[in-house]
């Protein structure tokens, strides 16, 4: 029977030395982080291994130091800080913003 902490585990199976086989569990590896808007993969964020292992990395190991960093790709992260340019000059309005970058835009404070 099984462990109730190893079931939702992957089963692996390693030949010792002495010849017999052992049985043992493994937890999944982390996956990639995803863009909020566009759900590319983001780069520069640790990914595959334990969630534990990454919380003990520095801050900066863990996500890169920009705006909305280890949150949107470049790309989107581009197109909210336009658009927010666009707001502070009173060029557009926030309701005339797409639905799915005016949270991030609100968030934005151009200087």
């Amino acid at each position: 029977m099984v462990r109730r902490s190893d079931r939702s585990k992957k089963e692996k199976f390693r030949r010792k030395s002495s010849g017999k086989s052992k049985r043992y569990f493994v937890r999944d590896k982390a996956g990639k982080h995803h863009c909020g808007v566009c759900k590319a993969v983001l780069h520069g964020t640790p990914h595959s291994k334990p969630a534990s292992k990454i919380r003990k990395l520095s801050k900066s190991e863990r996500r890169p130091t920009a705006l909305f960093a280890g949150v949107l790709c470049s790309k989107c992260r581009t197109l909210v800080v336009e658009e927010a340019a666009k707001i502070e000059s009173k060029t557009k309005k926030l309701d005339e913003v797409e639905l799915r970058l005016r949270k991030y835009v609100s968030a934005v404070k151009v200087i």
